[in-house]
């Protein structure tokens, strides 16, 4: 059974570029017959940079390093020993790229990354630990060789009413990419293939075990069809995870009919803005305050917290100082939504733009960046000891200090489940006042520090003197140091 979505942790895969299995080299796994394929492609070395390859820019999608499913298998006890509980791929569905964006069959796993069989092999090891996976579904567009595509160019039906064309025959595609054939998902048909049929694309896979989907585009499927689809899925898979890709903000979105998540693009570059100083403290807690009031409290907690992917530059690249980007990641950890992490980045892992963030996995521990690695477990710990980090309600505290910092309480409808949580990019150590409209942190309650636990704090008369050390992570929870006395008892409890 995997874990629940308050508890998640996303580790997000792109598969090709992640681990070879069956203890093949990358020149042994490319001469498989999967790879021969039409037209020029390179099989670079692993530890070539896709950035090296001038090729690559010009040969979208092209370069194969020969990643797969049974290397993912092979590496899931470092994935877990790393503090991940849910895996995100990005899509393994026939197709010619690398990337397999333009889906050449929903129903088949693309033979570079294996077969179902392998696919059912990952989901019974990742049920086995507790693990969850959650698969891309890309249902705006197909390449233009798609079999759907081709016979819609014959002029034969249903697959001419897939599409949409003009009176010259010429074809919808995606942001003009002619390869990229736009479905017209206004076809009940072509509905009941993808996601309203009882043995549609998505319930197949949701049949098979998987968590949920991610959606790739969302503003192109459109708010209607978000709708259809979380009513078809629902009503058989109601646990089923729905996140839709919108790289922008995405409250309303999250309303109860369409997705149940999204990508929160809007937290990654508030944060990334105000780390690099190009906003002031304020709007970043107002960013905060905003993206959790526009997409709901229940939104929020199901939304992914991401401050890289594969579409991005990555985290240490975009901000070189640790100590910045571990303000980042705290958030991430702390804020409510489902921490999302970009596989490598928990060492460090360096890239540019796209194709850059795509370099294949380092598996060279000499080159990983263990401080940031162990930050990541000690918050790993701190969020799953504490059910306010986890499920707690947001309440912006920055806003009103004259530090530059965001400060924030999480807390639940009990008493005493409650954490403070100060991230200070300030030069010098924080030290502030700070009053706090909540009713369950009494006064002398004795605060302590979740990562520097000689750092205690006393709450007084609904303020506090808050600290936090430069560029750095103060997260406070209560704790009760009486032997005979408790400051949260049962009947602290509003009724």
């Amino acid at each position: 059974m995997s874990v629940a979505s308050t508890r998640q942790i996303v580790y997000q895969i792109f598969p090709e570029r992640f681990a070879i299995g069956h203890g093949l080299t990358g020149e042994q796994k490319l001469t498989q017959s999967a790879y021969r394929c039409p037209g020029n492609i390179l099989k670079p070395d692993w530890h070539t940079h896709p950035a090296e390859n001038e090729a690559e820019m010009k040969q979208c999608g092209q370069v194969f390093y020969g990643g797969d499913l049974q290397g993912i298998i092979d590496r899931l006890d470092y994935i877990q020993q790393s503090g991940f509980n849910t895996l995100y791929f990005t899509p393994i569905f026939d197709a010619p790229s690398n990337h397999k964006y333009d889906a050449m069959d929903f129903f088949r796993i693309d033979p570079m990354f294996g077969d179902e069989a392998a696919l059912k092999r990952l989901i019974i090891e990742l049920d086995r630990r507790g693990m969850g996976l959650i698969l891309d579904a890309v249902l705006n567009h197909v390449n233009y060789q798609h079999p759907w595509f081709l016979a819609a160019k014959r002029g034969e039906q249903p697959y001419r009413s897939f599409f949409t064309f003009d009176a010259e025959d010429n074809h919808q595609c995606w942001w003009g990419h002619p390869y990229l054939a736009e479905l017209n998902l206004e076809n009940t048909e072509l509905q009941a293939i993808l996601f309203s049929g009882e043995n549609s694309f998505l319930a197949h896979y949701l049949g098979m075990g998987i968590t949920g989907w991610r959606f790739d585009t969302a503003q192109d499927l459109g708010m209607k069809t978000a709708q259809r689809i979380r009513a078809a899925v629902k009503q058989r898979y109601p646990q089923a995870q729905l996140l839709g890709e919108l790289m922008s903000y995405a409250g309303g979105w999250v309303n109860g009919q369409g997705y149940t998540g999204m990508m929160n693009y809007y937290f990654r570059e508030a944060m990334l803005a105000w780390l690099a100083g190009n906003i002031s403290h304020l709007q970043a807690n107002l960013a905060m305050k905003e993206y959790y009031e526009g997409y709901g409290h229940e939104g929020s907690l199901n939304s992914w917290l991401m401050l890289g992917s594969h579409d991005t530059m990555r985290l240490r690249t975009a901000i070189p100082d640790i100590r910045l980007r571990q303000l980042a990641v705290a958030a991430q950890f702390t804020l409510p939504g489902i921490p999302l992490v970009y596989y490598g980045d928990e060492n460090g892992m360096e890239g540019g733009n796209d194709p850059d963030c795509r370099r294949p996995m380092v598996w060279d521990e000499t080159q990983w960046e263990l401080p940031m690695r162990e930050f990541i477990r000690s918050l790993v710990v701190v969020r799953d000891a504490n059910p306010a980090l986890q499920s707690g309600k947001l309440l912006m505290l920055g806003e009103k200090q004259n530090g530059n910092a965001l400060i924030y309480l999480r807390y639940t409808d009990i008493p005493g489940q409650v954490a403070l949580v100060v991230l200070n990019l300030g030069d010098a150590p924080l030290k502030e006042l700070i009053f706090i409209p909540y009713p369950h942190l009494y006064n002398s309650v004795p605060l302590r520090n979740q990562l520097a636990p000689a750092n205690e704090v006393k709450m007084g008369g609904g303020c506090m003197w808050v600290e936090a050390p430069a560029k750095g992570v103060a997260i406070y929870t209560p704790f009760e140091p009486h032997t005979h006395f408790r400051f949260y008892k049962e009947r602290n409890l509003f009724v």
